[in-house]
């Protein structure tokens, strides 16, 4: 298995600290980097906008960010047998039909979060976070497509990932919802700012919603005005199923397929 985490609303993050925070990704889950790319328009591509992929060392990767000739970038863990890679880390700006978020993937045999924890740690302590999404799947090309809403893929089978694709800015000119007043989905983790915790559920916050009942999951304050909701794995059906409901979540689809056998009140 994989797990993944995706951080939305990174438009304040400069790519000089977006590095800093990838180099710091890759000690929490123990993996060197061993290659790392930034991306760059063709000068001669077929259609406006192409792009490539300019692999360089880290080193030469720092100094090109320093000189404000990369932005978007990505890290990466490789492993003979292992493809695309083992581990990522990739920051994206709005450039390159992109938009602003960070995303990392690496392996996750034990189904711990507790290296990733400590890693989003390190982001509040660092950075302001606006939202953001801890999953797992069973294959490193899915976690990494998921982050942007790429490919059609889906974590859950009552879920629409093209819908959140339509939320985001770039090419789409979305709304951006996920900063303030929805949620992509439920995920075992669930970065969120003061403004999620107002979302109506049907008519209590959002924070309230969540503090009433064990079964909701529980909440941790972060640094910088973040939280942290965490959902056990055993009823997070029944979660997206109810907030899904409630018209809560961006990419909830309505499925004939029965999800969870307990209904939350």
């Amino acid at each position: 298995m994989y797990t993944a985490i995706a951080i939305y609303g990174t438009d304040s993050i400069l790519p000089e600290k977006a590095l800093f925070l990838g180099r710091a990704f890759f000690r929490y889950v123990n993996l060197p980097i061993t290659n790392t790319g930034y991306y760059k328009y063709l000068s001669n591509g077929d259609h406006e906008g192409d792009h490539e992929i300019i692999n360089v060392s880290v080193d030469e990767l720092e100094n090109k960010i320093n000189n404000k000739n990369a932005t978007s970038f990505r890290l990466y863990s490789e492993k003979k047998g292992c493809s695309p890679w083992l581990a990522s880390f990739g920051y994206t700006t709005n450039d390159f039909g992109g938009f602003f978020h960070l995303d990392a993937q690496y392996p996750n045999k034990l189904q711990s979060y507790d290296e990733i924890i400590d890693f989003i740690e390190e982001l509040s302590n660092t950075v302001n976070l606006t939202y953001g999404i801890v999953y797992s799947c069973d294959k490193m090309n899915k976690a990494f497509y998921y982050a942007a809403g790429n490919n059609l893929a889906n974590i859950y089978p009552y879920e629409n990932s093209s819908l959140f694709k339509k939320d985001t800015p770039g090419r789409y000119h979305g709304q951006e919802s996920y900063k303030k007043n929805k949620l992509r989905m439920a995920y075992p983790l669930n970065i969120m700012n003061e403004n999620h915790l107002l979302i109506d559920v049907n008519g209590l916050a959002l924070r309230e919603w969540i503090l009433e009942d064990k079964n909701h999951g529980t909440l941790e304050k972060l640094s910088n005005g973040a939280w942290l909701w965490k959902i056990e794995s055993s009823i997070i059906d029944s979660v997206n199923k109810y907030l899904g409901d409630c018209g809560v979540l961006i990419s909830w689809k309505n499925s004939p397929t029965k999800i969870a056998p307990r209904k939350i009140p």
